[in-house]
């Protein structure tokens, strides 16, 4: 079966000689793996093309036999140059990357991830400011698509603990979720949120959540320190 798809490069590593593995969170079958054939040699292309973030376009001829799919063509559809200039910006959306890596199992598609993913890394390449609204938008969609639904938990333990000390946390949180800053790449939207409440509260989470996300802990930092 030929398929053709935009992919995000979740992340690369080497296989055998002269040949990476590529992870991909693709539009059309999700999170898959595949292998790169002569990407390593000195004068190939495919090394930039499959760098980290990159969003690619593939095209291979998939079998259920295979758990590497070989790739025949590929192309970058977006690289995000902007992002990469900043150590904020890149430290942010690596741990967007691999929470998606981490909270997804191999071919499990979902669309509205893919979406939202691409909408927040063209934010991030556009944008100069707003990073950790962008982080915090990003965090409590990826939630819902994988079935925990923040905004309207009131009895999740991390949610009853911080609206005892804010009584208005929730409605602070749907500010953010149902704003459309994303789409617009309106960089000037300022929301009503306590900041230091907000980071506490977003670590919080994603310590409960996703306890096992590498990069989270120095992506922290920078909400403290914006």
């Amino acid at each position: 079966m030929r398929i053709s798809t935009p992919g995000i490069v979740l992340k690369t590593s080497l296989f055998k000689e002269s040949s990476i593995i590529v992870r991909l969170f693709t539009l059309k079958r999700g999170k898959s793996s595949y292998v790169i054939k002569a990407a390593m040699r000195q004068k190939s292309p495919l090394k930039a093309i499959y760098q980290q973030m990159n969003e690619v376009e593939v095209n291979y001829v998939h079998s259920n036999k295979r758990q590497l799919q070989p790739i025949y063509d590929s192309k970058v559809l977006n690289g995000w140059d902007n992002i990469n200039t900043d150590l904020r910006k890149t430290v942010l959306c690596l741990s967007m990357l691999e929470m998606i890596d981490k909270g997804f199992d191999e071919t499990t598609s979902d669309q509205n991830t893919y979406y939202l993913i691409k909408n927040i890394l063209e934010y991030f390449d556009l944008a100069d400011r707003g990073y950790n609204n962008a982080f915090y938008f990003f965090l409590m969609h990826f939630l819902k698509n994988t079935g925990y639904n923040i905004i309207d938990a009131d009895e999740h333990p991390i949610v009853r603990r911080y609206a005892m000390k804010d009584a208005k946390l929730q409605d602070q949180l749907r500010e953010i979720y149902y704003s459309d800053f994303i789409n617009t790449k309106n960089i000037t939207i300022d929301f009503t949120y306590d900041k230091k409440t907000m980071a506490n509260f977003i670590s919080d989470l994603v310590r409960y959540h996703l306890p096992d996300i590498k990069s989270f802990s120095v992506a922290k930092e920078i909400f403290k320190s914006s």
